[in-house]
């Protein structure tokens, strides 16, 4: 079966300030081609130059970079300049042996820092230096733990410290820690791993809880399972809370960023189901209830919200992102849509 993220178009949607202060943002994929909307009206395409399929694509902190990875093995970074256009930084450099599955970007606190992972098995923490001429990324640690392919890869909130969570093939989370933020080539594990026995299959997909006042907690999605896990300091390492309902074939999880609720809301993709998860928050292991959002029968591959965790975006086989709202009576609806088709393409 043919992976979901080798598609023939990518595209790069944002919507007012909703892709600037998101970190990875839906998409669909093609070898040559990136189309980046910064309007809801008008759509620029990018050259990718890569040389294969585009397998993610992550935006910085602040949304003024993003970059791309590849089954070509290598990663490129792009900077949005002054006149908006989006232009290639540097050269793109062979950063794994195998495709590229995902990347990640620290928060810029931490300095110029990127993670990816890939199908070698490895994990790698890439610096960006800075030279006379142009930058250059230079590896910082390699991550070879896992058996099997990483596959999903993401920084921990910046007031967890320097931490990076990676979920592989073999169906084990691994959570590692740079203590010494001067010296990343030291990425020891941190609580051991996660996983092994409440996964059924291989790990797709991964979210950190960005509660400030709640323990560590992180969501962690593959196969017919996806669950909840939250750091113990008694027992110095993680342990499984909630398992939350799906139907299976699970691609994508987001944890919403929570503004003074009460509760979380957990969103995650799985083809025809899109789901909103909604967990208590003093007792993240009470799933108060999850919702299917009408998705006008397409799939749905990837989920994500923005910064304020009250808007859902979702993108899939249709071309189009759709953005979800709750309204007033607590029921999700398609507030607006944004559709991917460019003439000539």
């Amino acid at each position: 079966k043919p992976c979901r993220c080798c598609r023939p178009i990518i595209m790069v949607f944002s919507v007012g300030a909703t892709a600037a202060n998101n970190n990875n943002m839906n998409m669909n994929y093609n070898n040559n081609k990136i189309n980046d909307s910064s309007s809801s009206s008008s759509i620029r395409t990018l050259q990718s130059m890569h040389l294969d399929f585009v397998h993610d694509v992550a935006f910085d902190f602040y949304g003024r970079r993003l970059a791309t990875c590849s089954s070509d093995r290598s990663v490129r970074v792009w900077d949005l300049n002054e006149s908006g256009d989006w232009v290639s930084s540097g050269d793109a450099w062979q950063a794994h042996r195998g495709a590229i599955h995902k990347l990640a970007w620290a928060h810029p606190e931490f300095g110029s820092i990127l993670a990816t992972c890939g199908a070698d098995h490895d994990a790698k923490v890439w610096e960006e230096q800075q030279q006379q001429a142009a930058s250059r990324w230079v590896t910082r640690a390699t991550l070879s733990d896992a058996r099997k392919a990483v596959t999903c890869i993401e920084f921990a909130p910046r007031h967890l410290g320097l931490k990076l969570a990676t979920g592989s093939a073999d169906g084990v989370v691994r959570i590692y820690e740079a203590f010494d933020v001067m010296n990343l080539s030291q990425w020891p594990m941190n609580g051991g791993t996660m996983g092994e026995t409440e996964m059924d299959s291989g790990l797709t997909c991964l979210s950190w809880c960005t509660g400030r006042f709640e323990p560590p907690t992180i969501v962690v999605g593959g196969g017919t399972k996806l669950v909840v896990y939250r750091f113990s300091d008694s027992f110095r390492q993680w342990q499984p809370i909630a398992s939350l309902p799906t139907a299976g074939g699970i691609l994508d999880v987001s944890w919403a960023p929570n503004v003074g609720r009460t509760f979380h809301w957990i969103a995650s993709a799985a083809g025809k189901e899109l789901r909103i998860h909604k967990i208590n928050r003093k007792d993240a292991a009470t799933v108060e209830s999850s919702k299917i959002l009408d998705t006008n029968g397409t799939d749905v591959w990837r989920c994500q919200w923005n910064v304020t965790g009250s808007v859902l975006a979702s993108s899939g086989d249709g071309g189009v992102v759709q953005l979800f709202k709750c309204d007033f009576r607590h029921n999700w609806r398609c507030v607006s849509q944004v559709h991917g088709a460019v003439p000539g393409l």
